[in-house]
């Protein structure tokens, strides 16, 4: 995993039957939904939830790139812990990384890339610079994001 840059956040959950193939084993699509909603508890803070953000100037975070490497299967009733930590923080995006891990043993390490947008008066999405606050946020220099 790369170096930490800034915040980070664990994020724990019990694997259900329904985010397993046949065998109890989990399904790859359950592991990018997981990293959707560990990136949400990292941004929970006392101003807050991630949902909060996007009302407060109309502003979003889509994800551009998401990739997962799978090392070790996780199973049906597994207690994960999902480590998450912004690893790379530029003028209009930021990257954070997602180690699935059971008892300290590492399962899979994930990847989002997501975008500081906005929508404009037609609707489309736009990138935008990250703001200063939302910066030191992520940085882990403030606990509130703007």
């Amino acid at each position: 995993m790369t170096e930490i840059l800034g915040r980070s956040n664990e994020y724990r959950l019990r694997v259900r039957w329904g985010e397993t193939d046949p065998f109890g084993i989990v399904f790859y699509p359950s592991f990018y939904r997981w990293m959707d909603e560990a990136t949400h508890e990292l941004f929970r803070s006392p101003a807050g939830t991630f949902a909060d953000l996007f009302g407060d100037g109309g502003y979003g975070f889509p994800i551009v790139e998401a990739t997962c490497r799978f090392r070790r299967p996780a199973r049906y009733d597994d207690e994960l812990a999902v480590v998450s930590r912004v690893t790379e923080l530029r003028r209009r995006s930021f990257t954070v990384e997602h180690r699935f891990e059971r008892g300290g043993v590492e399962l899979a390490v994930g990847r989002e890339v997501r975008v500081f947008a906005r929508p404009e008066d037609s609707g489309t999405l736009v990138t935008a610079e990250i703001p200063g606050p939302l910066r030191a946020f992520l940085l882990g220099e403030r606990d509130t994001p703007f």
